[in-house]
């Protein structure tokens, strides 16, 4: 039988001089859905790119090019003949040539893949050039801005790693210009039981400076979770004195006052 992780009892238990404080009103109807709306679209961007960098990878190890030991790195672009595909353009590591290119199209699951030897154009060296400078920035970043991760979370299977996660603005030249952390720790939430069975829900709180749903939550819950057959996710937060819950099947956030 399946049964819920649900802490959120447990939670207001041990914590209640988290809702001691007063709590902020909900923003209005239209507000929160316009807020949930740019939640959702941005949750789905994330979801879908790290999708396609696990399959295009896979496309990579799977085609075994006479050219893996070359490749440097690769980055994606989207497809001009049809927008249902990323593509995955990896280059050499003097970063002046393309090796090896690899589709997916997140419609249909179908990926693949084929040998090239060409000349990187101006506008991808560019867009490699721009990776790095962010990737440059990003280590720059004060540690005390960034989630506590213990070692080796990533790599743990049966948990969907909600926490180790921030996100960052940066205008075209590669500059951040915001940064935003959603969690403060690593808060693994359990695939099943410790007797195997399966969970149906899974459960975490946002303290009042995330005070709705983050886009990664529901990025890596889509990631992890829903194809692991949980039905969703709830936060509860301590801001609004309220719980959110996260509807894969319908992609929508809902609202539950307590």
């Amino acid at each position: 039988m399946k049964r819920f992780v649900f802490f959120l009892l447990l939670w207001l238990f041990i914590m209640p001089s988290a809702f001691a404080q007063e709590s902020e009103p909900l923003p209005d109807a239209e507000e929160l859905r316009a807020a949930n709306d740019s939640i959702l679209a941005e949750a789905y961007l994330l979801y879908l790119f790290e999708k396609s960098a696990w399959v295009l990878e896979d496309v990579l190890a799977a085609s075994k090019p006479a050219t893996m030991n070359e490749i440097g790195g690769w980055f994606p672009v989207g497809d001009e003949e049809n927008e249902d595909v990323i593509k995955g353009v990896f280059f050499n590591k003097e970063k002046t040539k393309a090796l090896f290119e690899a589709s997916f199209n997140f419609k249909t699951g179908t990926a693949s893949g084929t040998d090239v030897v060409r000349d990187l154009s101006p506008e991808e060296i560019e867009i490699i050039n721009v990776r790095e400078k962010v990737l440059r920035a990003v280590r720059t970043l004060d540690p005390e801005d960034l989630p506590s991760c213990p070692e080796g979370c990533t790599f743990k299977h049966g948990v969907i790693p909600f926490g180790c996660d921030f996100s960052y603005d940066c205008d075209s030249e590669g500059n951040i210009k915001g940064f935003r952390r959603y969690h403060r720790t690593y808060i693994p939430a359990q695939l099943k039981m410790d007797d195997g069975s399966p969970v149906l829900y899974a459960v975490h709180s946002h303290l009042r400076f995330c005070p709705l749903i983050a886009p990664t939550d529901i990025a890596l819950f889509l990631l992890y979770g829903y194809e692991a057959g949980l039905s969703g996710f709830k936060v509860a937060s301590t801001a609004y004195h309220c719980v959110f819950s996260f509807d894969p099947e319908a992609y929508a956030i809902n609202v539950e006052q307590l």
